[in-house]
C-alpha cells in the first residue's frame, strides 16, 4: 500500500471518497453501505430512496450516532434516518416502505431499507419481521436486517446467538468475516432481497462493528450475476392469504436464494486454492475445514499457530462460509472430493454443521464430520460463549492428526490461575452521574434491576438489587413476587429511554395488578449506555409525570439537584412533590408508605452528555470547581459515600490516606459537598485556569530519531479505563497508518458504556503486505507492545494471554486508580505490587517500564487527559510503533480535540523515553517526604517529621509532649519489627494529638502552602466560597436530621485569619469551642490514647500495641462521622485492654 501523504485526508473520506483507501469502522461501513446502494441505483438509472431505522444496542450501539453525524451525506443521497422508539415498530415501519408501490402512487421506483438492532431486539421484532418476510418486499426496494450479536453477554443481559432466529423466520443471512466484508455483503444482501423478494440478514459482531481498518475502496462492490430465471411472484402484494405467503416463502423465495448462490458464490462461500488434484506431486486433500463468518479469519490464525500458513500444502481444504443459511450445498460439494473428514468451525450452537450432515446424508458421501464434538463424543469446540484461536488450533490439530496430517503443536499458554488475583475493573458511574444519587435506597430495601446505566449498581451493591428482566419487563417482576413475598412494597429502577421503549407497559401492568410499588424513573435525557442518544419518544419529565398520573399512580415525587427550578418549568400533575436529591432516601420512605403504584422521577442530565454539551458550547459551563484542602481532610471518606463519585479519589500522605478531587474527570456535580467535612472550597475557574503557567517544552528538533521498528506485523495491546480516550487513541493509530500508506486494523472492547470499567483496544499494522487473512484481535503471545494506560486492566487475563517474555515490551501508566469509589460498596484501592507481579510472570521484567504519565501530564499540561498520548510518545521514541512522528501528529490534528496539547503530550512522551530526569525536573517533581518514604526509613525520622507538624499546630507545647512519649516507646524497642510498630505509633499519636478543631481548620485554610496548591491547580490562590457546618448553626438540619452545610463567601478567609491568631485560647476557659460536647470527647479520647502509649506493659506487648494503633488510626472525620468511628475505636480499645481480639471494623483501604 503506497503512502498517501497528509494532504486532502479527512475523517469523512470513508463516505465521500470513491477510490483509494479510507479509514473506516464497522458502524461506518453500514452507513457507507447505504450510500453505496444509492450510488449503484443511480448509476443503473433507478430513482430510489433509502430508509434506515432501528434501536441502538451493543455492538451496534453507536450506529444511530454515526447516522446522525453523517446526515449531510444521507440527505445528498435521499436516505432518511428515522430512529425507532423500539425495534419492532422500526421493523414495521421499514416493511411499510416496501408498500409504497401498492398504495401511494410514488414518484420514485422504490425504497431500500435497513433495520438495525441487537439480539434482544431481533427477539422482540420477530413477529413484525415474520410478517415482512412472508409478505415480501418490493422489487426495486429491498430490506436488510442488520443484527448485532453479543456472544459473551459482555454488554447484554444474556449471551446472544441470532442465527437460529433467522432460520426460524426463513430469512437468509450473511456473516461478514471482517470490516471489509460488510459493504460487499450488504450490497449483495440488497440485491438478493430484491431478486428473491425476502428480507436478508447481516450478522454483525464486536469484531466487525467495533473494529476499524484501512479499506481499499476499489474492493467494496461485488461482481453479481442474478439468475436469468425469475423465481415468480415473490414480491410484496395486496392482501395475500396467510397460506399463500408461507407457500411463496418456501417454494419460491428460498429456492430463489439457493439459485442465487449458485450464480454468486463469492460472498456465500469462499473456496481458496486447495490441493491440486490434477498434479500427481501435490499433497492430496484429507481434511476440509469449513469456517463460518468471523471464525474464518480466526481459523486462519489458528492454522498459522500450527505452522500451516498454506493449508493446501498440508492436505487441508479451507472453505470460508459467508452465508451460513441456507448453505450453498451445490457450491460446497465439489470442494469435498477426496477428503476424509470435514471439521466445521462455528461459534455457539451448530447450524452449518447440521446442514453439512444433511448434505452428506443426501449425497451419500463417505466423509466423517466433526465440529462441536469429535467421533468419540468428546467436546471439540464449545456450543456457548466465544471460540478462541487457541481452542480452534487444538481442534484442528486433533482432527488433522486423526487424518494422518503432521502438526506442529504450539507451546501452551501460561497458567494464569496461579497468579495473584486482582479485581476486575468493572463499569462504574461517571463522575457526577445522576445514578450516583438516584440509585440510593432506604436501609434494608432492594430494588428491581432494569436496562440502562443504572444497572451498574449491580456491580456496586449486588445484594440490594434483583436479577435482570428483559427490556420492558421492569415492574412485572414484582407482580409475580408480590403475592408470596414477606414485603408489602418494592422499588423498581427504570430509565426514561426504557420507559419510552416499552417500560410504560410495566407501569400499566403494575397498576392493573394492584401491587404496591414505587417506580424510580431516572430521567437523564439520554440513552447514555449506548452513547448518549436522545431517548426517542420519552418526552419531557413533566409529560412522563402526567402519564403516570393518567394511568392511576397514587403519588408522584420529583427529585432533583434543582427542585425549585423543576417546579417552575413544566406542567406537573396536581399534588406532585418536589425535593432535593440529598433527601432521596427520605422521599422513598414516604412513597413506600403509600398504597398502590407511586412514582419517583429523578431529574438530572446525564453527566457524560453535560460534559459533551459544555465542550461544544451547547450547555453553559459551571464557573466553579471544588477543591479539597488535603491538610484539613481526615480521609474519612464521607464525601465519597455521599457522592458515590469516582472523581473523589484517595491519595496517600504522610499522615494517612486523604481524599482529593480528580479535576480531569470531575463534571462539576458538587454532590461531594454533602460530605460532612470543612475541607471543601469553591474556586472560580472561568479566567483563572488560563493564568496557570506550564513548563516550557524543549525543542523537539533536539530529539534523536526514534529507534527503528522491527519488521513484520506489529501487534499493540492497549488497556485503559472507559471514558479516557483509549478507543480514540487506537483510531489515531490506524489513521496514522492510513497516512503512512500501510495496512492496519483495530478492534475496541467496550460495551455497557464501560465508563470507568476496563476497555481494551487491539491494533495490528504491517508496512509490507496485507492483514486481510488476519483476525483483528491479537493471537496468543503475539503482542509487541502493551500500552498500559491503566495498569489494572493491563494485568487482566485478556491482556496477559497476548504477552510473551521474548517479544513484548510494556509501557505502563504507574498511577493506580481505585476500582470504583474506594470505601464505597465494592470499591477499593489496588495493590500495585500484585499488578506488577502478574505482568512479570509472563514478561521479561526488564521490558516493563512504569511511568506516572498521569502525574506528569497534570504537571506539564494541566490535566491527566493527555497521559495516554504521552505513553504513546514513549512507545514511538522506543521504536515500538512503525509510524512516523509526522503521521501521528497529523492524525492527532485530524482528531480535532485539544490538538496543541496532544502534540505537546506526544513530544513530552518522546522526551520521557530519552531523558526522564529532564522531564521530571520540568514537571517540578522534586523528591519530597511521603508515606512510603516514612515507612521505609527509621522511626526517628517519622517522629521528627510529625513533631515538626505539631510544632506548627500550637507553637511547640504538644510537640515536646509528643517527643517525650515517643522517646519512651523507642527506648523499649528491641525486636527488628519494633521500628515498624514505632513508625505506626508515631503516626497514630500525631493523629490523635493534632485535633482539627476550629483554630486548626482556620490555620490550615490560611496556610500559604494551600494558596500555592490552588495557584498551581487553577492559577487563582483564593477560594470564592467555603462550605461549613458551624456548631453555632447546628439547629439547621437536613431531612435525615444531620447538620446542614452552609456556603460562606470569600470574606470567610478574614474570619479564618482572625481565628487562627486566637489558637492560644485552645483548652482554656476562654475557648468558646471547648464547651462543645464533641470537642470534649475528642480531648478525652486523646488523653486515653496518650495514657495507653505511656503504659510500659502495652509498649512491651508488640501485637497489642500494633492493634491499638490500628484502632486509633481508624478514628477519622468530623462531627457525627468521627463520633461513629470513635465509638467503634473505644469499643476495640476496651476489648484489647481485656485481652480480647479487636473487632474487625477497620477499613484501611479508605
Amino acid at each position: 500500500m503506497q503512502g498517501l501523504g497528509i494532504d486532502g485526508i479527512s475523517l469523512s473520506d470513508c463516505y465521500s471518497s470513491r477510490q483509494g483507501t479510507a479509514l473506516i469502522s464497522g458502524t461506518q461501513a453500514l452507513v457507507r453501505l447505504l450510500l453505496e446502494q444509492a450510488r449503484l441505483d443511480q448509476e443503473r438509472g433507478l430513482n430510489t430512496r433509502g430508509l434506515v431505522s432501528g434501536y441502538p444496542g451493543s455492538p451496534l450501539g453507536g450506529l444511530d450516532l454515526e447516522l446522525g453525524r453523517s446526515k449531510r451525506f444521507l440527505d445528498e443521497h435521499g436516505i432518511v434516518f428515522q430512529p425507532g422508539v423500539n425495534e419492532e415498530l422500526a421493523a414495521t415501519a421499514l416493511w411499510g416502505s416496501q408498500h409504497i408501490g401498492l398504495y401511494d402512487d410514488p414518484s420514485i421506483d422504490g425504497v431500500f431499507a435497513l433495520w438495525y438492532g441487537k439480539g434482544p431486539g431481533l427477539d422482540r421484532s420477530m413477529d413484525a419481521l415474520r410478517h415482512a418476510n412472508q409478505g415480501g418486499v418490493a422489487p426495486k426496494g429491498g430490506m436488510v436486517i442488520a443484527v448485532g450479536d453479543d456472544p459473551t453477554g459482555k454488554s447484554s443481559t444474556l449471551a446472544y446467538q441470532s442465527d437460529h432466529n433467522f432460520v426460524a423466520l426463513g430469512i437468509p443471512y450473511f456473516f461478514p468475516r471482517r470490516v471489509s466484508d460488510i459493504i460487499p455483503m450488504g450490497l449483495e444482501a440488497f440485491a438478493l432481497s430484491r431478486h428473491a423478494g425476502c428480507c436478508v440478514g447481516l450478522k454483525i459482531v464486536v469484531d466487525t462493528a467495533d473494529a476499524s481498518t484501512v479499506l481499499d475502496l476499489g474492493s467494496i462492490r461485488p461482481m453479481l450475476a442474478p439468475p436469468e430465471h425469475q423465481p415468480g411472484p415473490v414480491h410484496v402484494g395486496k392482501h395475500d392469504p396467510a397460506g399463500l405467503r408461507e407457500q411463496r416463502l418456501h417454494e419460491l423465495r428460498l429456492p430463489a436464494v439457493r439459485a442465487w448462490q449458485g450464480n454468486n458464490p463469492a460472498n456465500a462461500v469462499t473456496l481458496p486454492s486447495g490441493p491440486d488434484l490434477a498434479d500427481p506431486g501435490s499433497v492430496k486433500p484429507r481434511l476440509a475445514i469449513m469456517a463460518v463468518g468471523k471464525a474464518a479469519v480466526e481459523t486462519r490464525e489458528a492454522l498459522s499457530l500450527l505452522g500451516m500458513d498454506q493449508p493446501a500444502d498440508h492436505g487441508i481444504v479451507m472453505i470460508e462460509v459467508g452465508m451460513p443459511w441456507p448453505l450453498a450445498a451445490g457450491v460446497i460439494a465439489p470442494a469435498l472430493d477426496g477428503v476424509e473428514e470435514i471439521l466445521v468451525v462455528e461459534e455457539k450452537r451448530p447450524l452449518v454443521e447440521d446442514q453439512v450432515a444433511r448434505l452428506l446424508v443426501d449425497r451419500a458421501l463417505p466423509i466423517r464430520l466433526s465440529g462441536k464434538r469429535d467421533h468419540d463424543g468428546q467436546t471439540l469446540l464449545p456450543a456457548h460463549g466465544e471460540i478462541s484461536v487457541e481452542g480452534i488450533a487444538r481442534a484442528v490439530a486433533h482432527r488433522a492428526e486423526a487424518t494422518g496430517i503432521t502438526v506442529t503443536t504450539p507451546p501452551a499458554l501460561a497458567d494464569l490461575g496461579n497468579l495473584p488475583q486482582v479485581a476486575m475493573r468493572t463499569p462504574y458511574y461517571c463522575a457526577g452521574c445522576p445514578h450516583n444519587s438516584s440509585t440510593k435506597l432506604p436501609e434494608g430495601e432492594i430494588t428491581g434491576m432494569g436496562i440502562g446505566c443504572h444497572s451498574i449498581s449491580g456491580f456496586i451493591d449486588a445484594d440490594n438489587i434483583t436479577n435482570f428482566t428483559q427490556m420492558g419487563g421492569e415492574g412485572a417482576f414484582w407482580i409475580g413476587r408480590a403475592p408470596f413475598s414477606s414485603h408489602d412494597h418494592s422499588f423498581q429502577n427504570m430509565g426514561d429511554g426504557t420507559f419510552a421503549h416499552s417500560g410504560y407497559l410495566g407501569v400499566r401492568a403494575a397498576i392493573a395488578a394492584g401491587v404496591n410499588t414505587t417506580f424510580k424513573l431516572l430521567y437523564n435525557s439520554a440513552v447514555a449506555m449506548t452513547g448518549g442518544q436522545n431517548a426517542m419518544g420519552a418526552g419531557s419529565a413533566d409529560a412522563i409525570a402526567r402519564q403516570f398520573d393518567a394511568e392511576g399512580a397514587t403519588g408522584i415525587a420529583v427529585v432533583s439537584d434543582d427542585p425549585e427550578g423543576q417546579r417552575r418549568t413544566g406542567r406537573w400533575p396536581e399534588g406532585t412533590g418536589f425535593h432535593h436529591r440529598r433527601d432521596i432516601v427520605a422521599v422513598q420512605e414516604d412513597l413506600a408508605r403509600i398504597s398502590g403504584v407511586t412514582a419517583l422521577i429523578f431529574v438530572q442530565t446525564c453527566a457524560a452528555e453535560l460534559r459533551r454539551g459544555r465542550k461544544r458550547g451547547k450547555i453553559p459551563d459551571r464557573a466553579e470547581r471544588l477543591f479539597i484542602n488535603e491538610e484539613i481532610c481526615e480521609g474519612c471518606g464521607d464525601c465519597a459515600v455521599k457522592s458515590n463519585c469516582v472523581a473523589v479519589k484517595p491519595v496517600t500522605r504522610p499522615e494517612g490516606v486523604k481524599r482529593q478531587i480528580d479535576q480531569t474527570v470531575c463534571n462539576k456535580d458538587y454532590s461531594c459537598l454533602e460530605g460532612f467535612c470543612p475541607s471543601f472550597v469553591s474556586v472560580t475557574t472561568a479566567e483563572a485556569e488560563s493564568e496557570v503557567m506550564r513548563p516550557e517544552q524543549p525543542d523537539a528538533a533536539l530529539l534523536p530519531d526514534p529507534q527503528p521498528w522491527r519488521e513484520g506485523i506489529t501487534n499493540i495491546f492497549m488497556a485503559g479505563i472507559g471514558g479516557t480516550g483509549v478507543s480514540t487513541l487506537s483510531a489515531v493509530l490506524v489513521m496514522a497508518a492510513r497516512i503512512e500508506g500501510i495496512s492496519a486494523q483495530a478492534v475496541n472492547q467496550t460495551g455497557l458504556s464501560q465508563k470507568n470499567g476496563g476497555v481494551t483496544s487491539q491494533v495490528r499494522m504491517v508496512r509490507e503486505g496485507s492483514l486481510d487473512a488476519r483476525m483483528v484481535r491479537l493471537p496468543p503471545r503475539s503482542a509487541d507492545l502493551l500500552l498500559g494506560c491503566d495498569a489494572v486492566v493491563a494485568a487482566n487475563d485478556l491482556a496477559l494471554k497476548c504477552l510473551d517474555a521474548s517479544r513484548t515490551t510494556a509501557i505502563i501508566n504507574a498511577r493506580m486508580d481505585p476500582v470504583g469509589v474506594a470505601g464505597v460498596g465494592s470499591g477499593h484501592v489496588v495493590d500495585d505490587s500484585l499488578v506488577f507481579r502478574r505482568l512479570e510472570a509472563v514478561m521479561n521484567p526488564e521490558q516493563i517500564m512504569p511511568v506516572d504519565t498521569s502525574l506528569l501530564s497534570e504537571q506539564l499540561l494541566g490535566s491527566a487527559t493527555f497521559a495516554n498520548v504521552m505513553l504513546l510518545g514513549v512507545a514511538l521514541q522506543k521504536g515500538l510503533i512503525p509510524l512516523s512522528t509526522d503521521a501521528l501528529m497529523h492524525a492527532l490534528r485530524l482528531n480535532g480535540v485539544a490538538v496543541a496539547d496532544n502534540h505537546r503530550a506526544l513530544e513530552w512522551g518522546r522526551w520521557l523515553a530519552v531523558d526522564a530526569d529532564r522531564v521530571r525536573a520540568a514537571a517540578g517533581l522534586a523528591p519530597s517526604i511521603d508515606k512510603a518514604m516514612i515507612d521505609d526509613r527509621p522511626a526517628d525520622e517519622a517522629i521528627r517529621y510529625f513533631a515538626g507538624r505539631l510544632n506548627a499546630y500550637d507553637s511547640g507545647t504538644l510537640a515536646g509532649r509528643y517527643e517525650a512519649i515517643m522517646d519512651g516507646i523507642m527506648a523499649a524497642a528491641a525486636k527488628p519489627d519494633d521500628d515498624r510498630v514505632a513508625r505506626k505509633t508515631a503516626r497514630a499519636l500525631y493523629r490523635v494529638m493534632a485535633i482539627k478543631d476550629e483554630y486548626e481548620v482556620a490555620r490550615l485554610m490560611t496556610d500559604p502552602g494551600f494558596g500555592t496548591r490552588l495557584k498551581d491547580a487553577f492559577g487563582s490562590p483564593r477560594p470564592v466560597a467555603y462550605h461549613l457546618a458551624p456548631p453555632l448553626l447546628g439547629w439547621l438540619k437536613n431531612r435525615d436530621g444531620k447538620p446542614r452545610k452552609i456556603r460562606f463567601g470569600g470574606w470567610m478567609r478574614h474570619v479564618f485569619g482572625g481565628l487562627k491568631k486566637l489558637r492560644f485560647l485552645r483548652e482554656t476557659p476562654f475557648d468558646v469551642f471547648g464547651y462543645n460536647a464533641e470537642r470534649r470527647r475528642e480531648w478525652a479520647f486523646r488523653d486515653r490514647v496518650i495514657t495507653l502509649f505511656s503504659d510500659p506493659l502495652l509498649i512491651a506487648d508488640h501485637d497489642r500495641l500494633d492493634a491499638v494503633c490500628e484502632a486509633v488510626l481508624a478514628v477519622r472525620g468530623y462531627g457525627y462521622v468521627k463520633e461513629a468511628s470513635m465509638d467503634a475505636a473505644e469499643q476495640s480499645l476496651d476489648d484489647l485492654m481485656k485481652n480480647k481480639a479487636p473487632r474487625p471494623h477497620f477499613d484501611q483501604a479508605m
